[in-house]
């Protein structure tokens, strides 16, 4: 859909930083990668980088043998806009992934954030 921009950064890190955001489980799927934290989840149907234990791995449409289950109860610390493209989560560990978006008709990456009143939350890239 769209580019990221800092808003999303400054969200992310406001959550990060007033909440203990450890990754509670990683899905992987031929249709997505998805990553659920305390309170909100990430769906990337683009690719994701991971640097994990020192090694790099990339997800790209398909389920793969990448160690992506090692980010489970990871505590996120820091998002930071690598590109217009790249949206980097580090954890406290040392690991850290990358989220990629691209400008297309169809939705790359959606964060599903808590309900505000009667509201769903979600932003879409």
């Amino acid at each position: 859909m769209i580019l990221y921009n800092e808003e999303i950064v400054e969200l992310l890190n406001n959550y990060f930083s007033k909440n203990e955001e450890y990754v509670e489980s990683v899905l992987l799927a031929s249709y997505g990668f998805n990553i659920q934290f305390v309170n909100f989840n990430v769906q990337c149907n683009e690719h994701v980088f991971g640097s994990i234990g020192g090694k790099n791995y990339k997800w790209d449409d398909a389920p793969n043998s990448g160690p992506w289950g090692a980010l489970g109860r990871q505590l996120a610390k820091k998002a930071v806009l690598k590109s217009p493209a790249l949206l980097n989560i580090m954890f406290e560990g040392g690991d850290s992934i990358d989220i990629e978006t691209v400008e297309s008709q169809y939705e790359s990456v959606i964060f599903n954030f808590p309900p505000k009143d009667d509201s769903f939350v979600m932003e879409i890239f």
